[in-house]
């Protein structure tokens, strides 16, 4: 029994030297990210039989704008619905906010609550009344942006230890001006 406590209190000070440890990831890691993510993301729904499609020309990221919790995102891109042997493209640029969100399953972040700030479809083919389209588009690239990470975490990358990868699967996310900041919570 005398052996047992300082074997415990070597563990608790050896996982409580990860909980030091944090890992911070940029607007640009995730802007990379997150384009990378929506074409695999695109390609499996392709190939799945989907009728619609979304390419993401650009892709604009704040995190944590004016002070608060959030990551901005602008995207513009391409929808195409594919329906009786044609293709209806339209141009699309979305501005959304939303939570970022850490699994720790999944060791990766998503966007979740996505609201719409501002938004513009131009498409010819489209009738005058164009909300219940645009309606459609805005959930169609909310759900896409929902589903995809903007980032995983990748511990062999990262040349991480055991400890590490322990801490790892407890983390927290906060969200400073300009990047996510991932820290073991153990």
């Amino acid at each position: 029994m005398r052996h047992l406590v300082p074997l415990i209190l070597i563990c608790l000070l050896g996982l409580s030297g990860c909980s030091s440890l944090s890992y911070s990831v940029s607007e640009e890691a995730l802007q990379q990210e997150l384009t990378a993510a929506v074409k695999d993301f695109d390609r499996t729904q392709l190939k799945a039989g989907s009728p619609l499609s979304l390419r993401l020309e650009s892709t604009d990221l704040a995190v944590g704008p004016d002070g608060r919790d959030v990551v901005r995102i602008a995207v513009a891109g391409r929808v195409a619905v594919n329906a009786f042997a044609s293709n209806l493209p339209a141009d699309v640029s979305l501005s959304l906010e939303g939570m970022p969100y850490y699994d720790n399953d999944e060791r990766a972040i998503y966007l979740r609550r996505l609201t719409l700030l501002d938004s513009r479809i131009d498409a010819p083919w489209l009738p005058v009344d164009i909300a219940p389209v645009t309606d459609m588009v805005v959930r169609l690239v909310a759900q896409t942006l929902e589903s995809v990470p903007v980032y995983r975490l990748d511990p062999d990358a990262m040349g991480w230890g055991w400890k590490e990868r322990l801490a790892s699967r407890a983390v927290t996310l906060d969200i400073e001006p300009g990047r996510l900041v991932l820290k073991p919570g153990l």
